[in-house]
């Protein structure tokens, strides 16, 4: 599978709840059944240590339909990082086999004026 399609985004403002959601299109990969489970790492790069593990078991990847899906950041998480960038991708784990959904996200970072 590959892709080479860059789509802007909204950054992730620090200390704020962030959400995107997502619809995977491939004839490579099946629909997502209600019981898909997924996982994903946020990191300043892939070398990186992880800032956060994000699952759908913690509610932060919410399967909204056979192909879509959203990712929830909770603002608590983000709230110390510094300006810059993250990437993330996603992984469904609930088969034999994980499967990785095709796609990165590299994700601006701004640093919040107002933090609370």
């Amino acid at each position: 599978m590959s892709y080479s399609q860059y789509l802007k985004g909204k950054a992730i403002q620090t200390g704020c709840e962030w959400r995107l959601k997502i619809k995977v299109v491939s004839t490579a990969l099946a629909a997502f059944p209600s019981t898909a489970k997924f996982t994903a790492q946020v990191r300043v790069d892939a070398d990186s240590p992880v800032l956060a593990t994000l699952t759908t078991q913690a509610g932060n990847i919410i399967r909204v339909d056979d192909t879509s899906i959203e990712i929830v950041l909770p603002g608590s998480i983000s709230a110390e990082w510094s300006s810059g960038k993250v990437v993330m991708d996603v992984v469904r784990t609930d088969l034999t086999d994980k499967i990785h959904l095709g796609f990165d996200l590299e994700i601006p970072v701004k640093r919040s004026v107002t933090r609370l």
